[in-house]
């Protein structure tokens, strides 16, 4: 048996994007404490300037700056200090000329002045400081709303929730927002020759420990549905109760084209397949379905190829229904030596990233095969060869896509 048609990258991301167009997560309004790792559903503006006055920047004296303009060493200007300014405090003091008023870091520029001169530029004389230096407008002033602006847009909706944030949106008074609920995904192995553990005879099921922990880092805890034996009957049943309970259904294992592949066999049963193969190496046994309102994605068992589908598709297909905000920006490098590719494929290489005398190289890993998982734990990121090209010359320029960001370049190239 063989695949129908391979499809490229960008053809299958297309079909798989306009099943998703046509689905919408639901929402809820959560506490901003509780908000870390979740995507906000809304642009949040903020009610407040920030900082709400305009304050120094530093302590010194709060001072009109146009009596300093022929201020120096050998000329100081002599200010009488009328008061302070101290963070914390609302002061109704104003300079009028001829004056200064000590201020602390923080603190709101009194009425009347419009610059602040550091302390080492000042001498206190008694009730009067002498000051060596001229000041520009607003020297050592942080101006009201320089941080953020009434009305101005702080994170814009499909936007992940980081510590950052939430430092942000609490210091402009956002105690609570409005989040996508994170879609249920079940995952399924297949595989008779699987175990959850280590037993002689047997192999461990890796996938699903990597997807599970993957899928947190979307806010998703996913269901774990088991291993199932190679049987087409059990594939069906398990298939038959994660779609009562999910969204989503990410299988490994029976996806490609041979006798005992059940799975492909039994999604083809139980509802529409809208591709089964990608011209992608390692990947290449992947298929999208669905079951009912149920999205599948069946990938190969391997654990390289199934972690590339899972980046290219799965986690690309999640971060959509999110409408997420994507800052993958991938590391240009050299690449080291040649490496060979299979025209007709894109071929992704497993790289690691070194630096040499200020040049960053990509150092491909030579333990190549889709099922050697540390392949993945030895490299930073990948390089996609095109489909049109048979290898990659040492020197090139290429672009590094890393395990820790989504990997939106390969599909958009």
């Amino acid at each position: 048996m063989f695949f129908k048609k391979l499809l490229r990258i960008k053809e299958a991301w297309k079909i798989i994007r306009s099943i998703l167009e046509g689905k919408k997560l639901p929402t809820e309004k959560i506490e901003i404490d509780q908000a870390l790792g979740r995507y906000i559903a809304e642009d949040l503006k903020s009610n407040v300037d920030i900082p709400t006055y305009d304050k120094s920047a530093v302590d010194g004296f709060a001072v009109r700056s146009a009596e300093l303009t022929g201020a120096s060493l050998y000329n100081p200007a002599l200010l009488k200090i009328i008061g302070k300014s101290t963070i914390g405090s609302h002061s109704e003091l104003t300079i009028s000329e001829g004056e200064a008023i000590k201020i602390d870091t923080g603190a709101p520029l009194p009425k009347g002045a419009d610059a602040v001169v550091e302390l080492e530029s000042c001498s206190v004389l008694g009730e009067y400081v002498e000051i060596t230096k001229r000041v520009a407008p607003f020297t050592n002033v942080i101006r009201k709303g320089e941080d953020v602006k009434k009305g101005e847009v702080i994170m814009e909706k499909g936007s992940k929730i980081e510590p950052w944030h939430i430092a942000l949106l609490k210091g402009v008074g956002i105690e609570e927002i409005n989040v996508y609920i994170p879609p249920r995904v079940a995952l399924i192995s297949t595989g008779s020759e699987l175990s959850s553990s280590w037993k002689e005879g047997k192999m461990v099921d890796t996938n699903k420990p990597n997807f599970k922990n993957l899928l947190k880092l979307l806010s998703i805890n996913a269901l774990d549905m088991g291993i199932v034996k190679d049987d087409r009957g059990d594939i069906r049943k398990v298939l038959e109760k994660a779609c009562e309970v999910a969204d989503i259904i990410v299988t490994t294992g029976g996806v490609s084209v041979g006798e005992r592949d059940y799975t492909i066999k039994v999604l083809e049963e139980m509802g529409e397949i809208y591709l089964h193969g990608v011209a992608v190496r390692p990947g290449m046994p992947f298929a999208f379905a669905r079951i009912g309102d149920v999205l599948v994605f069946a990938l190969p068992g391997n654990p390289v190829a199934a972690y590339v589908d899972y980046k290219l598709f799965v986690e690309l297909s999640i971060l959509q229904l999110y409408n997420a905000k994507l800052q993958a920006i991938p590391v240009i490098a050299k690449l080291e030596y040649k490496v060979p590719s299979s025209l007709g494929f894109k071929e992704l290489i497993r790289v690691k990233l070194i630096k040499r005398e200020d040049v960053i190289y990509a150092v491909p890993v030579r333990r190549r095969g889709s099922s050697i998982l540390s392949s993945i734990t030895r490299s930073d990121g990948v390089i996609a060869i095109p489909e049109d090209c048979e290898g990659m010359p040492g020197g090139t320029v290429v672009k590094v896509y890393l395990h820790t960001q989504p990997w939106t370049g390969i599909i958009e190239e």
